[in-house]
């Protein structure tokens, strides 16, 4: 994991550290809520889209994996979990009579992805554990931040449904880090989660704010 001095995320105060997602090493820069709720149907599609593509990816985990019994139960109960979300998701456009909009290419997670090794061993689990552990450690943050715009904005009701998922998205994270720890003992998960956080705060610091979540 980062040092202290590398975390500046927290609940409400971007200078505390919060060690529920220790690895992110910056904040996403000032504006994003303000652009995310000023097209918040757009906002919340792409949201469901990347709740969709959480739980196809931890079935895809799932099934190339089959032997590595840890993975395969926690990956199940994931993929749940995000389908669940995805439901939820839904269902709140629906009340407000939106549709799902079409997905869109989500460069931020291109990114990161460009940076796994490739392979058939623990150095590809690895990788594949610690972004999917950084995708869901961002999540947190952006999931966050629209709660409490949406609460500064008088919607009390979406506000909670979006800090009761932040606190999931954390959750998450950990899962991923926990795996890749007692998957990957031949590999440094600390020093490749360190460079992998680097990545992911230059790729945040230079995409331009945009109505979705990553």
């Amino acid at each position: 994991m980062t040092g202290s001095e590398d975390r500046v995320l927290t609940v409400r105060d971007p200078l505390i550290p919060d060690e529920r997602v220790d690895a992110l090493r910056i904040a996403t820069p000032p504006g994003w809520e303000e652009v995310a709720l000023a097209d918040l149907r757009s906002t919340m599609s792409d949201h469901a889209h990347a709740e969709k593509k959480a739980a196809l990816s931890a079935l895809s985990m799932l099934n190339r994996y089959p032997d590595r019994d840890d993975i395969v139960y926690r990956m199940a109960k994931l993929a749940r979990e995000e389908i669940r979300h995805l439901d939820q998701v839904l269902t709140h456009m629906r009340a407000r009579g939106w549709t799902l909009m079409a997905d869109r290419p989500d460069r931020f997670a291109k990114a990161l992805l460009a940076e796994r090794r490739g392979g058939a061993g623990e150095a590809e689990l690895c990788d594949k554990l610690l972004v999917a552990a950084l995708i869901e450690a961002r999540s947190w943050e952006r999931l966050n931040l629209l709660s409490l715009a949406l609460e500064d904005a008088g919607d009390p009701r979406l506000a909670a449904f979006y800090d009761e998922l932040a606190r999931s998205e954390a959750g998450h994270y950990r899962v991923f880090v926990e795996l890749a720890l007692a998957e990957c003992p031949t590999e440094d998960v600390t020093g490749r989660l360190s460079h992998l956080a680097e990545v992911e705060a230059a790729v945040i610091a230079t995409l331009p704010h945009q109505p979705r979540i990553h």
